[in-house]
C-alpha cells in the first residue's frame, strides 16, 4: 500500500537503522540514474526545508510533494517515513544556518571533535568576526527555521527514533558550538586558559534562536537589530572579561570559572 503522505507514514518494510538514513535498500544506482537521483534529493530537501519552515513538524509528505514536483511514492523512496524526512530536514536546516561564509562556525559534521580540532584557533579581527557572526546568526535563524523553531524546541515523542535524533543532534552542535566560538573570541582577544563559564554563557544567550525569536515577536525587533545588539553585548562582555583576568594576574580565576563550560 502506497503511502498517503500523512505523518508517521511508512514506506514497506524498510527497517530504520539510523536517524538520518535517506537511502532506501540496494544501495545507490551509479552513472545517469545515480545523478537524476541525487537532483530529485536535492529538489525533495529544498521543498522540505520550505514547508517545515512553514508549517512545522506538521508538514505533510503531500504538501513537500506539491512543492517539489515530486510523487509521495517517490519521497518515500528517499526517506523511509514522515519522522525521517522530518529529522533529515531539520539537520539540513542546523546545515544552512551553519554554513559558511561564518569564518569559524562549526558546520554539521559526523565527526564534530575532528571537525573542531581542525578550525581556527584566533581570528585577525575580532570586532569584524562578531559582527558578521551575530548578523549571519540570527538572519538564518529567522529565514530557514520559521515555523519549526517551535517544535525543534519542543518535548520530543521518545517513541520516535529519528525526532530523538534531533534533540540529541541540537544539544550536542549547541554546546560544543558555543563552547567553541567563546574559546575563539577569548583567545583572540588576549585571554588565556579555557573562557570563563559566564562568556560561555553570554554566548548561548546571545546566538540563541530564543534570543531572534523573542526580540522579533514581542519587542518588533528585525534579525539585523538583534544581531547588531547581541554584537555589542558580546564585545563588551569579552572585553570585560578578559580585562578581569589580567587584573587577576593571571588565568587561575578564568580556569576555575571555566570548570563545566565543556570547551
Amino acid at each position: 500500500m502506497e503511502p498517503d503522505g500523512s505523518g508517521g507514514s511508512e514506506a514497506g518494510s524498510s527497517s530504520e537503522t539510523g536517524a538520518f538514513t535517506t537511502e532506501s535498500e540496494g544501495g545507490s544506482p551509479s552513472g545517469l540514474a545515480g545523478e537524476q537521483q541525487q537532483l530529485t534529493r536535492t529538489r525533495i530537501r529544498k521543498a522540505a526545508m520550505e514547508v517545515v519552515a512553514r508549517r512545522g513538524f506538521d508538514a505533510t509528505v503531500q504538501e513537500i510533494a506539491d512543492l517539489s514536483g515530486v510523487s509521495p511514492r517517490t519521497i518515500f523512496r528517499h526517506y523511509v517515513s514522515h519522522d525521517r524526512l522530518i529529522a533529515a530536514t531539520v539537520k539540513d536546516m542546523f546545515e544552512a544556518c551553519g554554513r559558511y561564509p561564518i569564518e569559524g562556525l562549526p558546520g554539521v559534521v559526523d565527526d564534530l571533535e575532528g571537525y573542531l580540532e581542525g578550525l581556527p584557533r584566533t581570528v585577525d579581527d575580532l570586532d569584524s568576526w562578531l559582527e558578521s557572526l551575530t548578523a549571519t546568526i540570527h538572519a538564518r535563524t529567522a529565514r530557514i527555521f520559521g515555523e519549526a523553531f517551535w517544535d525543534i524546541h519542543a518535548p520530543i515523542d521518545k517513541g520516535s527514533e529519528a525526532l530523538s535524533e534531533v534533540a540529541r543532534l541540537r544539544r550536542q552542535y549547541r554546546l560544543r558550538g558555543v563552547g567553541f566560538l567563546a574559546a575563539l573570541a577569548w583567545r583572540t582577544a588576549g585571554g588565556t586558559g579555557e573562557p570563563p563559564r559566564d562568556l560561555v554563557l553570554a554566548f548561548a544567550l546571545n546566538l540563541s534562536a530564543f534570543t531572534t525569536q523573542a526580540l522579533m515577536i514581542d519587542f518588533d525587533q528585525t534579525p539585523a537589530q538583534v544581531g547588531a545588539l547581541t554584537c555589542d553585548i558580546l564585545k563588551a562582555f569579552v572585553k570585560r572579561t578578559v580585562q578581569a583576568q589580567r587584573a587577576g594576574g593571571g588565568d587561575d580565576g578564568a580556569a576555575s570559572r571555566a570548570e563545566g563550560a565543556g570547551v
